[in-house]
């Protein structure tokens, strides 16, 4: 899958967790995700490295989810596509 609709595609729910350090981001968008439906976008704004680096990308590649990173400023837009 391209990830080309991720970035131009326009996120379905978002949730704001700037400020926050894990494991809050990785945690909110969980819970998130598992109220929304296959095939919407979750965006997650986060200016916490780690989530970005590590955490989101973990918690996205065990559920099978597709996701990009785009960067605004210093605040990064974490999108993820819920699948299955």
């Amino acid at each position: 899958m391209s990830s080309e609709p991720l970035k131009i595609r326009e996120p379905d729910e978002r949730v704001d967790v700037i400020g926050e350090s894990c494991p809050v981001p990785e945690m909110t968008a969980s819970k998130k995700l598992k109220k929304m439906k296959a095939g919407q976008v979750l965006e997650v704004l986060t200016d916490h490295q780690p989530a970005v680096d590590v955490t989101l990308p973990s918690l996205c590649k065990n559920l099978g989810y597709p996701y990009i990173v785009i960067k605004d400023g210093d605040v990064y837009k974490f999108r993820i596509q819920k699948v299955g």
